[in-house]
């Protein structure tokens, strides 16, 4: 192991090296694609298709023009809410609001999925909560020029590959246990009501 230089990462991999965001991502603006798939930035999540889930409430402007597009393969930060964790690497093309930063990212440096990984773990965004500022905390934002200068871990490409396919691998199965034990509860607070209800309106006899 060696001293990675930098004191909330520590130690790092003898092999490993250290380069910034700004050296494996440019940011890019591309508007005028109203029809395409509008995305949003979940905090547990990172990029999705806003339509796959019903728990946002956040709503589209009427004029869908001055979003942003983005390819697959684009770095997208909510930089009011990075220091929450709401980033990631997108894994579809569509359109973002126009508040967020997008930017290319740099294949030939850093395997996608990896970089969605890192830039998401508990160290990066305890550092994006310190450069994040504002009246309150939820007008917090995170400038891209701050950003910028964050490092970046970077084992070899094929470590990164091997990274990146575990915690995809892994992250899954959590997520289904989690979705699992999700349903499980609803279908026991359904019980729950209808226990009440029956017991109150004498539909089940206690005595």
């Amino acid at each position: 192991m060696k001293d990675s230089g930098i004191e909330w990462i520590g130690d790092i991999p003898e092999h490993w090296g250290v380069s910034a965001i700004t050296n494996i991502t440019s940011t890019i603006s591309i508007k005028n694609h109203p029809k395409e798939e509008l995305l949003s930035v979940y905090r547990d999540y990172g990029v999705i298709i806003k339509s796959m889930r019903d728990d946002n409430h956040n709503k589209a402007g009427a004029n869908l023009s001055n979003y942003k597009l983005v390819e697959a393969g684009y770095l997208v930060i909510n930089k009011m809410k990075a220091w929450q964790g709401s980033l990631g690497v997108s894994e579809f093309r569509g359109i973002v609001s126009p508040a967020y930063i997008t930017c290319k990212t740099d294949k030939k440096i850093v395997e996608r999925s990896y970089l969605h990984h890192l830039l998401r773990c508990r160290n990066y965004i305890n550092e994006y909560n310190r450069l994040s500022y504002g009246v309150r905390v939820d007008q917090w934002d995170m400038r891209y020029d701050d950003f910028k200068y964050v490092p970046v871990l970077l084992p070899p490409k094929k470590e990164q590959k091997s990274i990146a396919d575990y915690l995809d691998d892994k992250t899954a199965k959590i997520d289904t246990i989690v979705k699992t034990i999700n349903t499980q509860i609803e279908h026991l607070k359904e019980l729950r009501k209808t226990l009440i209800n029956d017991v109150v309106t004498g539909q089940i006899k206690v005595i």
